[in-house]
């Protein structure tokens, strides 16, 4: 062996062994002391460890057991073993080369003390900034491999109650040639376990120089529960539960203008569980989420666009209840509800406009939210409880901003009866769009929370169904088509509990709604057995009387009316109505004797109503009474014309009168036994003057038992009927009326009561009226002139009784009584003159010579009349002496007549015997049955005759 060679090995051992005893004896006695000393003069920390190694072999550091603590006493940072591991390829390599750098059992604790002060704070000092100028390009460093598994990572916040405290655990970070220096690509992977489970990892390459990352981060069940509870202290709700989950493939480029993208990733929260911190002021409050996930994630922050594929919602399950109108979630998680500034908000729509470089783009191929359910509790509906069960939502080809429509569904059913189907598609930019929308079997009884306010009344049960379509602007409709119909009906009275009105079906065809024009059009609206019930009760009350509840206040309805007559008036269109079975129950008890009856078969139709034109619309009704007396209702009108012109009339046929006994009983004193009432009324409306002419007839009517009643008439009812009834046993009025249908005091159904009353009181106080106008006489049926001291009729007389005959033929019932009657002055002195006549003819004078007046008469004159008392010496002629007293022959005459004594009774005779010439009269010539005749004197009728009085 060469010396030189020799001498070479030989001082490179002695080198070598010099660098051993170096690092053994000198550099491993140095760091064990100087570090703790070093750390404590500059960081005013304790270092402690078990020992600081160098291996001069491997050129590795290792130091054990190894912890740092504060003056406090608290520890931030511990771990068993740390090895560095120099390379020697750092002689040729560029900076400097590890092969490996290990930490393990790593332990971190992040203290934020209870005044807001981190444990770090003093050792960062904010006045000292770097001078650019100084700055130097940091030295390259490679690790071939790095290890750091850290047993905790942990953060304690004492401002926090609690404190509160959180912990990574299982931490690992893995990477491969970490590398500073240009050119150079690192591989690595990181692990790290959540406090409560769940793993963070990291797999992909790193080139800190070129400042590029290109990789993969995987978070899987990550516990967000250590957040709520950073947070808890402010916060109302409590999170029981909650997870992330994501995959995130992602390339990012910091060497210029930052850059980066996701491809194909996804992320997905689940298995959570929100509910109020106090359960006892906010019940039945919470939500629970199987799982959201958004897949199929790209984004790309230098296009500004934001890509999924899916965003799909299960097991999304939402309780609560609103209160006052507050939902219990707006007050689980303390939102507010408010409005931005309006002066404001311009402002900050400009600004926004000015910074930003270009608008973000986002697209979802679809949305779905299934499996999904809402239980909701409010006072509104009945069951207050609602629970919306499955409810499936989906949406496809989201855009934003929107160039195109996005189709959508919703689906849902309540209670286990109701569902709702929603179809459609929508631009969610400027909300123009369609909906289909289809409703079966709501139950109304659930609306009766919110009838309850306006009405005294409540849905007893139906089903309404409804499918429409709907196009929509701005978000806002604007036309509707669609068809409605409700099923198995009943209005409920709330004081009574009684069915005031049912139906088996309502139905509307053809249903068109222009909200633009302000035009609504039904094609047909179809009633089928409707039945309603319409009781007075005894106190004069009526069952659907109050159904309202109070109107709103003046203010409220001045409001209402004002926003009215500020918008154009609505166009209503109505080809065809149509009734169908219908049937009406009415009752009244606030009779002496309670009435019921029933109006059943009812079938109606109008047609061609529209409010903006003066067509006239035709209407036809017809229904039975107690289900034999057919009513009819046919008309026609103008209502919507500038003048409302309209004809109507009802037609009722053969209604049995006997049910209306409580009625008569009421009000005209009498129950009826038997009889048919007709009817037929005409009313023609001219403009705003109502004409009507009611034709009433009624047959065979039998009175029944009186009855006492306050509201009776006083007048004779059975006279007036008798009076009213013709020989067929029928009465047949023709009531006309008239009247203002704008005057306040107008009322169609007391002008009509006011009529036939008049009617019967003006036959019952003027009899012979109406029945010399039954014969067309003029002449004065009640009362019969007879000359003076004669029972005989004359022509007057005779003419007079023959047309009360007619009269009584025309009406059967009537009964009459003739009562006769004198004068005791002309009828007595015509009947002594009768006498004194008598008595002259049987003396033999004669007719002639006593109406003459002369010859042997006037001699008889003479001597008759002096031989009355204080007459005597009383002479006819001129040729009397001075003695004796002239007196004309006419007063002697009526001084012989008054002289003549009447028998007893004859003044009494001569008026029966005018009234027994009437009713033979009557019954020889009229043909009356003398039964229903009887005559009587009449001691106090000082007439020249008779008079007539009926009775029935």
């Amino acid at each position: 062996m060469p010396s030189a060679l020799r001498t070479l090995i030989r001082w490179s051992l002695r080198a070598y062994v010099g660098y051993l005893l170096l690092c053994l004896l000198v550099l491993m006695p140095a760091m064990n002391i100087m570090a703790p000393r070093i750390v404590n003069e500059t960081l005013n920390r304790k270092l402690k460890s078990e020992l600081l190694l160098f291996n001069p072999f491997t050129l590795t550091l290792e130091a054990r057991d190894l912890t740092i603590t504060e003056s406090s006493g608290h520890v931030p940072l511990g771990f068993e073993s740390l090895r560095i591991n120099l390379s020697l390829e750092s002689l040729w390599s560029p900076g400097v080369v590890l092969d490996a750098f290990y930490v393990e059992q790593l332990d971190v604790h992040v203290l934020r003390d209870a005044g807001g002060v981190f444990h770090f704070s003093d050792l960062i000092n904010s006045s000292t900034e770097p001078d650019p100028e100084s700055q130097t390009k940091p030295m390259g460093i490679t690790i071939h491999e790095l290890l750091v598994e850290a047993h905790t990572l942990r953060f304690t916040d004492e401002s926090r109650p609690g404190p509160y405290t959180t912990a990574q655990r299982n931490f690992r970070v893995r990477t491969q040639n970490l590398t500073t220096v240009p050119e150079r690509q690192s591989n690595g992977d990181l692990v790290v376990t959540g406090d409560g489970g769940g793993t963070i990892r990291w797999r992909g390459e790193l080139e800190v120089d070129a400042g590029t990352s290109t990789g993969q981060v995987t978070l899987e069940d990550i516990d967000l529960t250590p957040l709520w509870r950073y947070a808890a202290k402010t916060l109302p709700f409590v999170v029981n539960s909650a997870k992330f989950s994501a995959v995130l493939n992602y390339d990012v480029d910091w060497s210029g203008e930052f850059q980066a993208t996701l491809n194909d990733s996804e992320v997905r929260l689940h298995d959570a569980d929100v509910r109020p911190k106090d359960s006892s002021a906010i019940e039945n409050t919470s939500v629970e989420l199987a799982e959201l996930a958004l897949s199929g994630i790209a984004v790309d922050l230098s296009q500004h666009s934001v890509d999924l594929t899916a965003i799909t919602v299960a097991g999304l399950r939402v309780s609560g209840f609103d209160e006052q109108g507050e939902p219990s979630l707006m007050a689980m998680f303390d939102l507010q509800s408010g409005s931005v500034n309006a002066e404001e908000a311009p402002k900050a729509e400009q600004h926004s406009t000015e910074t930003a470089e270009a608008p973000w783009v986002l697209s979802v191929d679809s949305f779905r939210l299934s499996d999904s359910e809402i239980l909701w509790r409010t006072a509104f509906l009945t069951p207050e409880l609602m629970r919306v069960s499955p409810l499936d939502i989906e949406v496809t080809k989201i855009e934003w901003p929107a160039q195109t429509r996005s189709p959508y569904s919703l689906n849902l059913t309540i209670n286990d009866t109701t569902t709702v189907d929603v179809t459609g598609d929508l631009n969610i930019g400027s909300g123009d769009g369609n909906a289909s929308l289809g409703a079966q079997q709501w139950p109304l009884p659930w609306l009766n929370p919110l009838v309850s306010e306006q009405a005294r009344a409540k849905f007893g049960r139906g089903n309404l169904s409804l499918q429409s379509t709907v196009s929509l602007q701005d978000f806002a409709p604007t036309n509707v088509l669609g068809v409605l119909q409700i099923d198995d009906y009943s209005t409920v009275l709330e004081e009574t509990g009684e069915e005031a009105f049912t139906f088996q079906t309502l139905r509307l065809d053809g249903i068109g709604v222009d909200l633009q024009q302000q035009t609504l059009n039904i094609e047909n609206i179809l009633l089928q057995r409707p039945s309603g019930s319409l009781h007075i009760r005894e106190d004069g009350t009526i069952n659907v009387n109050g159904i309202v509840r109070s109107s709103p206040d003046d203010a409220t309805v001045t409001e209402v009316e004002e926003s009215i007559d500020q918008s154009a008036p609505w166009r209503v269109q109505l080809a065809n109505i149509a009734l169908r079975e219908g049937r009406l129950d009415f009752a009244d008890a606030s009779l002496p004797l309670p009435f019921k009856t029933l109006i059943d078969g009812v079938e109606a139709d109008i047609q061609d109503i529209d409010t903006t034109s003066e067509k006239p619309l035709n209407l036809k009704f017809k229904g039975s009474v107690d289900g034999y007396a057919p009513v009819v209702i046919l008309g026609s009108g103008k209502p919507f014309a500038e003048r409302r012109d309209a004809e109507l009339r009802f037609t009722f046929r053969g209604m049995d009168i006997a049910t209306m006994s409580p009625y008569a009983g009421t009000y005209a004193g009498y129950t009826l036994d038997s009889g048919t009432l007709s009817l037929d009324l005409r009313y023609a409306l001219d403009g705003q003057t109502l004409e009507g002419d009611n034709h009433i007839v009624i047959s065979q009517m039998e009175l029944g038992e009186p009855v006492e009643s306050e509201f009776a008439i006083d007048a004779p009812v059975k006279l007036g009927i008798a009076l009213l009834t013709d020989g067929d046993g029928v009465i047949d009025l023709s009531v006309p009326i008239s009247g203002d249908v704008y005057s306040p005091d107008f009322s169609l159904g007391p002008i009509i009561g006011r009529a036939i009353t008049n009617i019967i009181v003006k036959a019952i106080t003027a009899p012979f009226s109406l029945l010399a106008s039954l014969v067309g006489s003029d002449d004065d049926l009640e009362n019969v002139a007879y000359p003076f001291g004669s029972s005989a009729l004359d022509s007057n007389a005779q003419r007079a009784v023959e047309a009360l005959g007619e009269a009584l033929v025309e009406r059967p019932q009537l009964s009459l009584q003739i009562v006769g009657g004198v004068d005791p002055v002309s009828d007595a002195t015509a009947l002594k003159e009768s006498l004194l006549r008598t008595k002259l003819l049987a003396e033999g004078f004669d007719e002639a010579m006593i109406d003459a007046q002369t010859g042997k008469f006037l001699e008889a004159l003479e001597t008759r009349y002096q031989g009355l008392p204080d007459k005597s010496g009383a002479v006819i002629n001129n040729d009397s002496t001075d003695d004796q007293v002239i007196v004309e022959p006419a007063a002697m005459w009526r001084a012989l007549v008054d002289s003549t004594e009447l028998p007893s009774g004859a003044l009494q005779d001569l008026a029966t015997a005018r009234a027994a010439t009437a009713k033979r009269e009557l019954v020889t010539v009229g043909g009356i049955d003398p039964a229903r005749i009887s005559i009587s004197f009449g001691a106090d009728l000082v007439k020249s005759g008779v008079q007539m009085i009926v009775g029935s």
